[in-house]
């Protein structure tokens, strides 16, 4: 049997679906365990292990599908951001990013808390040559 992709659009539930397996594999790759929660509470989307050991740090990850910052939502709360580069053509070549979420915060209020729409919450369409660049050293390399 032939299976050939369709041009429908995804709905956004598959695309978390799809972003979440992609997601998965690529951390486990990249030596971390990955859990999932039973239910997504708090922005608890997943919880990484470092290092594949017991003696690992925990990290609690809100998984995005794109650069997202929200202060009332995620902020003060040690939660890490984890989000492909929407811009990029395929899974097979797209980059990852995982970044402390108080961290990419004060970097996007830094550029664009003096704009109207700011609201202490700021998201982007496309990782930016400067948005890159910040993320640079975030990026999840598989080993």
């Amino acid at each position: 049997m032939k299976h050939t992709a369709t041009s429908k659009r995804l709905t956004s539930n598959e695309i978390e679906a799809a972003n979440l397996a992609e997601a998965t594999a690529l951390l486990i790759r990249a030596g971390f365990r990955v859990y999932r929660p039973e239910a997504d509470c708090d922005g608890e989307d997943l919880i990484l292990r470092e290092n594949r050991k017991p003696s690992g740090k925990l990290l609690v990850v809100q998984l995005k599908s794109r650069p997202t910052v929200n202060r009332k939502k995620y902020g003060g709360r040690s939660l890490w951001m984890l989000f492909p580069d929407p811009k990029s053509n395929t899974a097979l070549d797209r980059k990852w990013f995982l970044v402390l979420h108080d961290r990419l915060y004060e970097e996007m209020k830094r550029w664009h808390g003096h704009t109207a729409k700011w609201n202490e919450t700021w998201s982007e369409k496309r990782v930016s040559k400067k948005l890159g660049l910040f993320l640079k050293k975030f990026t999840v390399i598989p080993s």
